[in-house]
């Protein structure tokens, strides 16, 4: 049994962090599909949506429980420890979209060295680096709802933003 509520809770952690990733994926995906339409360039925004929020859900909850992830949350205030969080979850990202691009470089180059040059020269820096931004405000966006959430009790903010006011000041 003990099995089944760990696997319940782990579910739900995953979905409601991978629901947040997924929507932010949507409307940046959205956003680049109606910038591009002018220029006929078709883009799939779903399916990347999906998937991005997928991969990038699983390495947050991942990079949280590392010591990268939680190394200012008990003795910095909660800006700090999300400002860091972020900056180190967008360092990660600039790298693994640079070791993407790379990987294709290398395919078509062949060696090593002269691929990291074409990538960084060829390969549309501006907008790798744009989503690399944009990827971070999710990190930041995600860092603070976190850490609010665990300074006012797990489940406490997610409960104060879904569910309506108790108007009448009684408690249930």
């Amino acid at each position: 049994m003990k099995l089944l509520s760990t696997l319940k809770q782990e579910i739900k952690e995953v979905g409601l962090v991978t629901l947040y990733f997924f929507l932010c994926f949507l409307v940046m995906l959205t956003l680049k599909k109606l910038l591009l339409a002018d220029y006929h360039i078709e883009v799939h925004a779903l399916s990347t949506a999906v998937v991005s929020a997928l991969i990038v859900a699983k390495l947050v909850i991942i990079l949280d429980k590392t010591p990268a992830g939680n190394r200012f949350d008990a003795s910095h205030p909660l800006g700090i420890a999300a400002l860091y969080k972020t900056l180190v979850y967008m360092l990660i990202t600039f790298i693994v979209l640079f070791m993407e691009k790379l990987f294709h470089a290398y395919r078509e180059v062949g060696i090593f060295g002269q691929s990291v040059i074409y990538v960084w020269e060829h390969k549309d820096r501006n907008i790798m680096l744009a989503k690399v931004i944009v990827i971070g405000l999710m990190f930041l966006g995600y860092h603070l709802y976190a850490g609010l959430d665990r300074c006012l009790g797990k489940g406490r903010l997610r409960r104060l933003v879904t569910e309506s006011p108790n108007i009448t000041g009684k408690e249930d």
